[in-house]
């Protein structure tokens, strides 16, 4: 039986959505790089491993535990945290990588559950012992109003003392120091070649950004994208506004306290 549950049909194709150009099969091909945004260069799978790790650190889980992996994309961190015997709930919107996922972690039904869900329509209620929103994935909507209710909705889905993880590679201090790469290329393992260019808008405080994947037949521009940037003191307002107890930032995957040079933003609300 799959574990694939077909939770939600939402319409519309914006950039982030199903069917929407950006994430998909040619979005996987290009995240799979033999390098990745970090100066220390790490394939993907070693990137993996490492992320998952940090997520257990810093959410202090142990197995048996409950995980919300929203969006799960294809499923990378879900899959690595149920192989610590972690129940993972992976959601997202986009089915193709949902099937990737549901690949990925085929045997594993009695700890992964796979959902069709969009973050702005999420209802659990006090389910999980943790969730986490992994790589710039806050901000993709173009109204505060739905990039706060995703927010709330994560602090519903926590129990009691459950903890929140955001995790984002774009932080306000870097793009205003300078120091954030808006335009970089990286070697893929399949041989091509993936280009990034990215700029900030200042009124709208947005990266506005866009994928080209350079193989043997050409270049092919995924849809563009656009995500809110925001700083930690900003984002911490915010998880205090929707209820959550105590806010602290981590600069990298080892605990790290977060300052102005860390090329990673993670923060952990508590409920």
């Amino acid at each position: 039986m799959s574990h694939l549950l077909q939770h939600q049909d939402i319409a519309g194709k914006e950039w982030w959505d199903n069917g929407g150009g950006f994430f998909g099969r040619r979005y996987m091909e290009g995240d799979d790089s033999e390098v990745g945004y970090l100066t220390t260069p790490r394939r993907l799978d070693e990137r993996t491993h490492i992320e998952v790790d940090g997520i257990i650190r810093l959410l202090d889980l142990a197995p048996g535990n409950s995980v919300l992996d929203c969006p799960c994309g294809y499923g990378r961190h879900t899959n690595g945290l149920s192989l610590k015997d972690l129940r993972v709930t992976g959601a997202d919107i986009n089915s193709e990588h949902l099937g990737a996922a549901a690949e990925l972690t085929a045997g594993r039904g009695d700890l992964v559950r796979l959902v069709v869900e969009d973050m702005r329509l999420m209802s659990y209620q006090q389910e999980f012992d943790a969730a986490i929103n992994m790589f710039f994935s806050f901000g993709f909507f173009d109204s505060h109003y739905d990039n706060m209710k995703v927010l709330e909705n994560f602090y519903r889905a926590l129990k009691p003392g459950g903890r929140f993880l955001m995790h984002t590679d774009v932080s306000m201090s870097r793009v205003m120091s300078g120091k954030y790469k808006f335009s970089e290329e990286r070697p893929l393992t399949n041989g091509g070649v993936l280009r990034i260019n990215e700029r900030y808008d200042s009124q709208s405080r947005r990266i506005n950004g866009e994928w080209i994947l350079v193989g043997e037949s050409g270049e092919e521009r995924l849809t563009p994208y656009s995500v809110r940037v925001f700083s930690f003191e900003e984002f911490k307002a915010w998880c205090h506004e929707v209820g959550f107890s105590k806010v602290v930032g981590f600069g990298d995957w080892a605990g790290t306290p977060l300052d102005d040079d860390s090329e990673d933003m993670m923060v952990v609300a508590y409920k």
